[in-house]
């Protein structure tokens, strides 16, 4: 069996990512983590897989002791819109960690190192974007992104691993952070009332069982394929779904409008935000199989039966 080595496996994606490995039978997956991390969504699964604290053992150590075929790298500090004390972290985590995991790997001769990126990096000028659009954060966090990607090329050019940094859309899914999504399901479940700016926004909102079919695919593609490869894939439904609608359907599944549309917009909005998913089809053979309806939905049923 191939073994994993996977970062942010504790988090929201990263959970499902290791649901979706493991239900193929195929991999060892080992799964870095810290002292403090909560590992509530891994639970139980966690006789299936090897944790390793990286409180009490060196990065080094681990590509010692271990036989590691590649890399899911999937640890991360995001914030929509940062504090000035989150900085020294976020830098931390998403480009220090990840460069020393990148120069381990490519150390080790690695079979593959997948990263993981977000379409925020690119303009929203002109949609649907695609991996050639021009780069233009949102934030910093997509600005660290960026960063990780020109460093990921520098270790591609004279390295045997594949390198594949798949540029995700917008996540959804039950046991997710406090996001819009979950922040309404758990009000539409609690029968509260919210209110919210005017919703015209158009997003690519994909499923989170989806992203992580997408990774599946990506480590099948890194472990059939002998030249080394370099690539950015963007990953999402190919579509953009407004705000709006995405509350009628949580109301219609509560069977009550709790959730209205009527504040006005706060500044620095992002009207339409999608992209092209023909690169992910063609090389990865991989396509979303979730509306969003039923990705909704799905959420919802978790989030209703946990009150029950």
């Amino acid at each position: 069996m191939r073994t994993i080595l996977i970062t942010g496996g504790a988090g929201f994606v990263g959970s499902y990512v290791i649901e979706a490995l493991l239900a193929s039978n195929l991999y060892n997956i080992i799964v870095l983590v810290r002292t403090k991390t909560d590992l509530y969504r891994i639970n139980k699964i966690i006789e299936k897989i090897t944790l390793v604290n990286i409180d009490h053992i060196t990065l080094a150590e681990i590509f010692t002791q271990h036989t590691i075929d590649g890399v899911i790298h999937l640890a991360t500090h995001y914030s929509k819109k940062h504090h000035y004390e989150e900085i020294p972290s976020m830098l931390d985590t998403n480009i220090l960690f990840g460069t020393q995991l990148i120069d381990l790997a490519v150390e080790y001769k690695i079979k593959f190192f997948i990263n993981t990126g977000t379409f925020f990096e690119y303009s929203m000028m002109n949609n649907p974007i695609c991996e050639r659009t021009e780069k233009d954060p949102y934030n910093l966090y997509a600005a660290t992104k960026i960063a990780m990607d020109s460093i990921v090329q520098y270790y591609a050019k004279a390295s045997s691993t594949h390198f594949l940094t798949l540029k995700l859309a917008t996540p959804y899914g039950y046991q997710d952070n406090q996001k819009l999504v979950s922040f309404l399901m758990k009000s539409a479940v609690n029968n509260q009332e919210v209110t919210l700016e005017k919703g015209e926004q158009e997003w690519d909102f994909i499923y989170v069982k989806d992203v992580a079919s997408a990774y599946v695919k990506a480590v099948e593609f890194c472990l059939k394929t002998q030249k080394p490869h370099k690539e950015d894939i963007y990953i999402g439904t190919g579509k953009a779904y407004a705000i709006k609608d995405m509350v009628k359907l949580i109301n219609k599944f509560a069977n009550k409008d709790l959730i209205t549309t009527s504040k006005p917009y706060d500044q620095d909005q992002i009207f339409l935000a999608y992209g092209n998913i023909s690169k992910a089809k063609n090389l990865l053979q991989w396509l979303p199989v979730y509306s969003l309806e039923n990705g909704l939905k799905e959420t919802y049923q978790y989030y209703y039966e946990g009150i029950q």
